[in-house]
């Protein structure tokens, strides 16, 4: 049954990868992404939160649609629909995880990543949050490895919320900024730049930290 499984995710994943080439999405070009939501009419939020949910298969980087979605949305809309976005995909992670759990996969990235694991394995939630937060943090291996260490699918998912909202609520206000206010764009990168240096700060620690132990 769990061998079904493995080969139906990784169809799914074929085809899901197939659809966004196709679709000329596959880049992550935000040009591409703005012209293909603008076509979509009414149907642009739910296209958008089902591409932004999927975007994993693809390895596109949510920062893409954070900002993108600032961009053509308002910034309230954004955030409600890039929140909707984080736990679906934080969900498709969990459940593919645990499928796919002992597999190729979970093994290719325990050993590309194994100081990562185990910073995972000592304290999964504080270090899967860093990991989301930093930008030199493999954020969507950290999800992946973070369910596999045993957490819970609720810890797993408020912690995915928790560490994303301060980036969320940036790049919705970024991505309106970049048409409307230079200033404000200053401002809110400003803002990024200082999270993302402490969340690097915050990384380089726990990785000091992992040698000393």
């Amino acid at each position: 049954m769990k061998r079904i499984s493995r080969f139906l995710i990784i169809a799914i994943w074929i085809a899901l990868i197939y659809t966004i080439f196709r679709l000329n999405l596959l880049t992550g070009n935000l040009d591409n992404l703005n012209e293909f939501f603008s076509s979509c009419g009414n149907y642009k939020a739910l296209i958008f939160i089902a591409l932004s949910s999927l975007r994993i298969a693809a390895l596109i980087p949510s920062a893409v649609f954070m900002i993108l979605v600032g961009m053509i949305f308002t910034p309230t809309q954004g955030f409600a629909f890039t929140l909707i976005s984080v736990i679906l995909s934080g969900t498709i992670v969990y459940i593919a995880s645990k499928i796919l759990v002992s597999s190729g996969i979970e093994n290719y990235l325990t050993n590309k990543y194994p100081k990562f694991y185990k910073l995972l394995l000592r304290n999964n939630t504080k270090i899967l949050a860093i990991g989301i937060l930093c930008p030199i943090a493999p954020s969507d291996a950290a999800c992946f490895l973070a369910s596999s260490t045993g957490l819970n699918y609720r810890k797993f998912i408020l912690t995915i919320i928790a560490a994303n909202i301060p980036m969320m609520i940036l790049y919705s206000f970024l991505g309106d900024s970049i048409i409307s206010s230079p200033n404000n764009t200053i401002i809110i990168s400003t803002i990024i730049v200082l999270i993302s240096m402490y969340s690097i700060y915050l990384w380089n620690k726990e990785q000091r930290n992992e040698k000393l132990a």
